[in-house]
């Protein structure tokens, strides 16, 4: 049902990195939001420019964060999920 209001891959991303003991890059993530590289290639860049994450370059990896705009928007997400599933 939720995919009725929310698409799902972009909610499963940002549900995903709200676990913030782990340190997130794109392969990583993709795994673990079950979405392919590529989608996660081209929708953190949009994630980023519109500040919901932010992302820094460690080594040969971009590790990915949520901003305290992107925690408040996950956990909404989060919340409404619940919601429609009660």
């Amino acid at each position: 049902m939720t995919d009725s209001f929310l698409r799902e891959k972009p909610c499963r991303v940002l549900v995903t990195l709200r676990d913030q003991n782990t340190v997130w890059y794109l392969s990583k993530l993709a795994r673990s939001a079950n979405v392919t590289y590529v989608f996660i290639a081209n929708f953190i860049p949009k994630l980023e420019k519109d500040g919901v994450v932010t992302t820094e370059i460690i080594g040969k990896k971009r590790v990915i964060k949520l901003s305290e705009k992107g925690k408040y928007l996950g956990s909404l997400i989060e919340d409404f999920r619940k919601k429609l599933l009660e």
